[in-house]
């Protein structure tokens, strides 16, 4: 049997005169049950408390609510059935409008739109039951709007976008499915709020937040973007522009990609991952910012941090082994902090100043074995401090400076085939007499080591420079070469047997300090050209073997 179909339409206009409604407390109900039916209702003109209800069962129907300058209006469509549509347009003066659209089937799509001057208390909420299905809601200067859409199977779009609506509060919730895909667009919108959180696998979570201090605060727009996705592929993207916004992304499973990118000052970034072969990539373009990246699992994860201002922080925190983190800092007054917990993990830092930047500081810390480290700061009065802590083998310190006034502090404690490199260009730089300096033998050691088969290596190009540095065990090299005026060479060799010291110095004016103290078969060798130089060696212990060249 065919069913006809049905087409209704519902149309109140109330017109008033000025300063009075005409009609008030309005009801519109329709309820329908078939195929390809199609429902209008339109509520307008000056009236309040109105409500419009729809009810839709069965397939390719297609139900419009408008309510336009309408107070406390009230607009609900319940749709069961596939390849329906329902819309709601709630527009001009809807104060405290409300607007929900429930489907259950698949392939449905519904909208909802609060445009103009819709009220603090605007809400558009959307929950949609099956696959494949689209929701939207647009919220257009609605100050204080509420927005909200559900969707629990596969395949499904959501969307929110809002506009001129400070302190609105977006939320997409997808559950249980996979491959769906949740946007938020927050436009010229202060101290707005968006949370997208996914569950299922191969999920794309997106916010947008583009704020400029149009509106309440001139100084600050303090939106949130919080992202929450739990499952394996997923990917999470949000884009900030604005001052004193906050992000937070948390992700749940392997093989998940988290994208932060935010412009202006005083931003802060957290993305924390748990799972296998996760990538964090945080990007910040202003002063002032704040970026935390940790992630926790056994293998493969990345994290890339960029900032491109000034007085910016950098935290990473890794656990597990074959991770990988890179800070990137340009400008200067910026801090970096890097913290690996593991095996085959690898960390490169590198802060450069402008023409008149300084001061940045890079800290890593590293616990376990093959693990790598490189630091490169460009500018003036930069500080490194790495620590590779206790029965680590295998690993490697490199640091690079090019400046003044910069120091290092390096150390690798109680294991083997270490190697610490250092090479700085520029005066008065240091590998030694620092406080925070951080190794075996305590603050005043600028490059250390305990362990066998150990190297250390410092060159340092410029005048005025000093390094000290240090090997204990057996069968390790400390090999200093300096090239300036006024530089200073103090090396110290402790325990064991069949360690060398290397000590070159090239100019005029310089010091070289080395002590030996072990069981026996050590190596000095300290070379000085130019004049007036001097060389002060000690050893303990036998079989010891000490040359000294000065001179052209």
């Amino acid at each position: 049997m065919k069913h006809s179909k049905l087409a209704i339409l519902v149309s109140t206009a109330l017109f008033a005169s000025a300063g009075a409604y005409a009609s008030d407390g309005n009801e519109a109900t329709v309820s329908q049950s078939g195929d390809g039916n199609v429902t209008t209702v339109t509520q307008q003109v000056n009236s309040a408390d109105n409500v419009a209800t729809v009810d839709q069962m069965g397939t390719t129907n297609t139900a419009t609510v408008t309510q336009a300058n309408t107070d406390f209006s009230t607009a609900d469509i319940s749709q069961d059935g596939t390849l329906n549509i329902g819309s709601i347009t709630q527009r001009v003066n809807t104060d405290t409008a409300l607007a929900t659209i429930d489907s259950t089937g698949n392939s449905n799509q519904a909208d909802i739109v609060q445009e103009v001057n819709n009220g603090a208390n605007a809400q558009a909420t959307i929950m949609q039951v099956g696959d494949n299905n689209i929701a939207d809601i647009d919220q257009i200067n609605g100050d204080g709007a509420t927005s909200t859409i559900n969707q629990n199977s596969s395949g499904d779009n959501a969307t929110i976008y809002n506009h001129w609506s400070d302190f609105a509060d977006a939320t997409i919730n997808q559950n249980g499915g996979i491959g769906n895909n949740a946007l938020i667009d927050q436009e010229a919108s202060d101290g707005a709020d968006a949370t997208i959180t996914q569950t299922g696998d191969n999920n794309t979570g997106n916010i947008f937040q583009e704020t400029e201090v149009y509106a309440y605060n001139a100084t600050s727009d303090t939106t949130v973007a919080v992202l929450t996705q739990e499952g394996s592929g997923n990917t999470g993207n949000v884009d900030q522009t604005g001052k004193d916004n906050n992000t937070d992304v948390y992700q749940m499973g392997n093989g998940n990609d988290a994208t932060v990118e935010q412009s202006g000052a005083s931003n802060m970034a957290d993305v924390d991952q748990l799972g296998n072969g996760d990538t964090a990539d945080v990007k910040q373009f202003g002063e002032n910012g704040q970026a935390y990246v940790m992630q926790m699992g056994n293998t493969n994860n990345t994290a890339t941090v960029s900032q491109y201002n000034f007085n910016n922080t950098a935290y990473v925190d890794q656990t597990g082994s074959e991770h990988g983190a890179t800070v990137t800092q340009y400008d200067n007054d910026n801090v970096a902090n890097v913290d690996q917990e593991g095996s085959n993990n690898s960390t490169a830092v590198m802060q450069s100043g402008s023409s008149a930047g300084m001061g940045n500081l890079a800290t890593v810390m590293q616990v376990g074995s093959d693990d790598v480290s490189s630091v490169t700061q460009l500018g003036e009065l930069n500080q490194a401090f790495i620590d590779q802590g206790s029965n680590s083998f295998g690993n490697n310190i490199n640091v690079m400076q090019e400046g003044s006034g910069n120091y290092v502090g390096a150390a690798s404690d109680l294991g083997d085939t270490n190697s610490i490199t250092v090479n700085q260009t520029g005066t008065g730089n240091m590998v030694t007499g620092n406080a925070n300096a951080n190794n075996w033998y305590g603050n005043d050691i600028g490059a250390g080591t305990y362990g066998a088969d150990n190297v250390v290596m410092i060159d340092q190009l410029g005048t005025g420079n000093l390094a000290y540095a240090d090997s204990a065990d057996n069968s390790s090299v400390v090999d200093i070469d300096q090239d300036g005026v006024g530089n200073e060479a103090v090396a110290e060799s402790w325990l064991g047997t069949d360690n060398e010291i290397y000590v070159s110095q090239t100019g005029s004016d310089n010091f070289a300090d080395v002590y030996v103290s072990g069981v026996g078969l050590n190596t000095v060798s300290v070379m000085q050209t130019d004049m007036n130089n001097n060389a002060v060696v000690n050893t303990l212990g036998s079989n010891n073997s000490v040359m000294i060249t000065q001179g052209m």
